[in-house]
Order: C-alpha cells, then structure tokens, then sequence
C-alpha cells in the first residue's frame, strides 16, 4: 500500500490516527522535496513514518502545496502526479488542525505555549536581542524540555553573522522561552518572528544598514565610542538567567557543531583577513556588537555599531606643544619620514632595524608625554600609552607583555609609548642580575620593532650605552622658562575656554613668572574652576596666582624637608 495509516480508538475520541507511513517511491520523493534540510529530519532513518503534530509537515506546508502545484502544472509523469494528488488529499485532513491554528495565530497575534514550535520553522528570519538591543537571527531548531526537566521552556536555537577577527561565520544562540499560562503575544516572547512585528519591512532595511556598517568594520579601525558602561553590561534578565543556565551546554555544543564560513578570499595586506563583501541575508543577520580594545583601560569589550563614529582629531595639540627651537618640527619630521619610507630597510639582517626610537628626557611636567599624543593626533593614528610598571617586574612577566603590547601596535599602525621606562634603560650592573635581564630583553624586542616608538625618562644619565646607540632622535626637555610658561598659560586658558577666565596680558606675564611646570599649570586651572562653580562668574587672575602662590610655597617647604632628611 502506497500508505499506511495506523489507528486507536478511545470512547472519548474514537478512531484517531497515531502515525502513518509512506511506501510509495513517488510521494516519497515528492517529500523529499518539500522536506528537505529541515533540522533533525531523516525519513529514510525512521522508516518514513509520520506522528502527531506533524511538525515538518506543518511547517513546509506551503511549500508542500507550491510544489503540488508546480507538478500539476508540467507536463509528462502521470502516475507521480497521480501518487501526489493522493498524498496532498490525505494529508490536508490531518494537518488542518494545525494549519488553522497556526492561521488563528497569525491573526490574532497570540500564541498558546504548547503551540510554540509552529512559529518557529526552521529558517524562519527572528527577532531577540543581544545584551538588551534588537537584533535578527534564523531558526536553526527548537525543542520542547522534557517533561521533568527543570526549567520547564522551549529552547529556539538561532543563528547570527559574527566577526572572530579574521572571517566572518554563523554563530550559533539559545534562547529560552518559560512556561506561561493559557495565551500570550507573540511579540512579547524572548524570540519571535519577524513577519509578527508591525513594520518587518523597515525593521529589515534599519538592520540591513546596521549590517552594512559592521562588513566596513571589519579589520582593524580607529574610532571614538559614544556609548556608555550601562550600554556595555546592560542585559534582560532572562537573558542573564538563560547565560548562567546554559554556559556549559552551549560550550559543548559549539564544539561539536561546525561553523560555518562566509566568503573564501584573503585580504593581500598581511594581515590573515577575510574581507569579501557579504550578502543582503547575510547583512540581515549581523550581531549589533563588535570586539574591540579600549586604549585607555587596556582592556578588551564589546561595542555597539550604532554609538561608533569616526575620530574628531584635535589639529591644535601639535600647534600648542611647546618645546625650544626646532625640536617639534623634528620629531614630526621623523615620524612622517617613517610613514613615506614604509619598505626601507636600515640593517643587514632582513626585518631588523625598521622602527624609529624617539626619547624624551627631562624633569616632570614639562610636556613629554603631551608631545607623543600631539604627534599621534597630527599623524591620525592611535597612540598606545603605557607606564613600566604596567609590563611588570619579572623577565618572566614582562617578555610576553612587551612582545603583545608591540604586537599590537604593528598590527594597528599605532605609536607606543612607554613612560617612565627608567627599569629598562638604567645601565646594566653586576650585582643586579634581574634588571640587567629586563634591560637585555627590552632590547632585543626593540631590533625588530618595526613601529614608532616614544620612550621617556627622568635619568638620562644612567642609561645603558647599548641603548643609546638604538636612540633614533634624543629630545632633551628642561624647566619651562617664563615665556614657554606663559604659553602654556595661555594654550590652557584657550582649551578650557577663554571667557571663563578674567586675566589681562600683565596678569598673564606675573603668573608666568611663577616656578610652575604645565601639569601643574593644568591642574591648578581645573581647581580654579571647581572652587569658582559656586561662586559663579570668571576665573580671575588674583584667584589664580593665590592657588599658585600657595602651590609654589607647598613644594618649596617639601623641597626643603627632604633635603634635611637627606643630610
């Protein structure tokens, strides 16, 4: 028989039909057609046979029909189309149920909870979020709990594009939906589809560009976040409780199951990058968050597309830099040879010798490290800033840092800049063997740093010979003098904004007069401010020399303290 159809009978229902299965070659075939690629379904393994609810039937039953339609319509095959028609006429009995429910739900936008699993046809374009924002995905399956399983929930397995760095690939999402009561809307799940929302058109054209602007963020980009902690950690809590119940099934499930790859074309740039342009679906599917490294905290995170914009560069920290004679112009002057000679080679020995050194020395508070950030902000390009004491204090710690801090500046065209690095150029002695070590490790990562380097000390004397000679360009800085002084009074004094401040140009040349080095300057002009926020009004020039008066007199009773300790 083409079909077999097994029955039970109860006084409550009478004869219902528990299974059916197909022997035909042709409606097996037909079905093949309408069934194929659906999640965990394989006839030839279950004997072709069919049970209530009749889940993929349900689900391709459009499909089913479409394909119905297309054999009627062509032309040859007699007895497969007579073997359809026998088919689809068995069927469409058994499956109204079904079908009308799912049509109920279409209209009145409700769903019961034991009904979920028909909204979700494997492939159909959703609706969830990622850490509180919208965001599209595709069914990949779905599965009811068991009945003793706690907690008591539908699980959606979605699909999302994702970047790792080098490709893009589908990444893989469990989203939970708890038991409820009688009905709910549809729209007010964890997860739901698309074509339940009131504009799915606009809502596919916002992510589609959405989409758009994470394929240009691929790679690597320097760009300014306008977005907020809350925005970074924010999430539904039952996305929070789904995490923590899920962790471990979803790790063991990413590792059996195989990603896949979008794209097949390597970026020629060096850089082990995928970067062929994805397709609309593709776009469609696009995670709202990307990795990134925030150059202040040195940490990685997770950003939103949305709140990231291009760089507003600040044309005037170069201009306001104060340094004596031509010195500036030539630190500029090398950092912009370095970028036009990009395939010099200064040694011998291939990839060696490439990077250019740069080292400020001088007292504090005279503007070395501003003049590392005002040259990073003329070339437009990230400065990555770091102390010593931030790589660590053991060879054993500091070798792996210095190699990934310098790793990651090459890949980021990026400047580096290492303050107060005193530990790694002192001069190498005998009895202390574990600086001596730091100092022999930092120059040997230095032969083959290929990048801008900036380095700054307060103990030019003691510095190692060996290290002298690696030296690119020495910029020497001293005590500011009463007019580099009184610039820097004035470049403040137009940063922080010139009408909050009442100090006429012979006010400027007594405060200018002061001992004071620019952080200093910097700072006492922000408690200026603070304690002038009550009083409202400006800044006036006899409140600003008493916060500086009373500064200068502080360090000098400091000053004089230490020395009589020293004797």
């Amino acid at each position: 028989m083409p079909i077999v159809q097994r029955h039970v009978h109860s006084q409550e229902k009478g004869w219902e039909t528990v299974s059916f299965a197909i022997n035909c070659p042709h409606m097996r075939a037909f079905l093949s057609d309408a069934l194929s690629d659906y999640q965990d379904l394989d006839p030839d393994l279950e004997g072709w046979a069919f049970e209530p609810p009749y889940k993929a039937l349900v689900h391709r039953w459009e499909r089913l029909q479409t394909l119905h339609q297309e054999l009627h319509h062509s032309e040859g095959e007699p007895e497969k189309k007579k073997a359809v028609d026998q088919l689809v006429q068995f069927l469409q009995p058994i499956l109204a149920p079904s079908v009308e429910d799912l049509a109920a739900t279409r209209e009145t936008g409700k769903v019961r909870y034991s009904m979920l699993w028909q909204i979700f046809p494997p492939g159909e374009t959703v609706l969830t979020k990622f850490w509180g924002v919208e965001t599209v995905c595709r069914v990949v399956k779905y599965r009811k709990a068991d009945p003793g399983d706690r907690p008591q929930c539908w699980y959606i397995t979605v699909e999302y594009v994702d970047w790792n760095g080098k490709k893009c690939g589908l990444e893989r999402k469990e989203v939970m939906i708890h038991r409820y009561s009688g009905f709910t809307r549809v729209a007010s799940l964890p997860v739901y589809p698309l074509s339940f929302t009131d504009s799915p058109d606009e809502i596919r054209k916002a992510m589609m560009a959405r989409g758009r602007r994470f394929q240009q963020l691929r790679g690597y980009h320097f760009l300014n976040y306008n977005g907020t902690k809350d925005d970074d950690e924010e999430e539904e809590e039952h996305e929070e409780e789904q995490e923590e119940e899920q962790e471990e099934e979803q790790e063991e499930e990413q590792e059996e199951e195989e990603q896949l790859e979008i794209g097949g074309h390597a970026k020629p740039s060096g850089r082990d990058e995928d970067l062929t342009e994805l397709s609309d679906e593709h776009c469609l599917l696009t995670t709202p968050w990307i990795i990134g490294f925030e150059l202040k905290r040195k940490q990685w995170g997770r950003f939103l597309i949305d709140k990231l914009d291009d760089i507003v560069w600040n044309d005037k920290a170069f201009d306001n830099l104060v340094l004596p004679g031509g010195e500036k112009e030539l630190a500029w002057e090398f950092v912009e040879s370095k970028a036009r000679a990009e395939n010099a080679i200064d040694d011998f020995v291939p990839e060696k010798g490439r990077g250019i050194i740069i080292l400020m020395f001088g007292p504090p508070g005279v503007g070395k490290t501003y003049t590392a950030e005002a040259v990073a902000e003329k070339a437009r390009v990230p400065l990555y800033l770091m102390s010593a004491g931030m790589l660590g204090t053991s060879p054993q710690v500091v070798e792996p840092a210095l190699t990934h801090a310098l790793e990651l500046c090459r890949l980021w065209n990026a400047m580096l800049l290492l303050d107060e690095a005193d530990v790694f150029l002192g001069e190498r002695l005998d009895d202390s063997l574990n600086r001596n070590e730091l100092v022999s490790i930092f120059l040997t990562k230095l032969e083959y740093y290929q990048g801008i380097l900036f380095l700054t000390t307060n103990r030019f004397s003691r510095i190692d010979h060996a290290f002298q000679s690696r030296v690119d360009l020495f910029l020497p800085y001293y005590d500011l003098g009463a007019p580099a002084r009184k610039q820097v009074w004035h470049n403040f004094f137009e940063h922080f904004g010139p009408d909050k401040f009442n100090v006429s140009a012979e006010e400027l040349d007594r405060l200018a007069e002061l001992p004071l080095n620019g952080r200093e300057i910097k700072n006492l002009l922000k408690s200026a401010q603070l304690l002038n926020a009550r009083a409202g009004g400006k800044v006036t020039a006899e409140r600003l020399y008493m916060l500086a008066d009373k500064r200068v007199t502080a360090l000098k009773m400091l000053e004089e303290h230490n020395a009589s300790v020293g004797r």
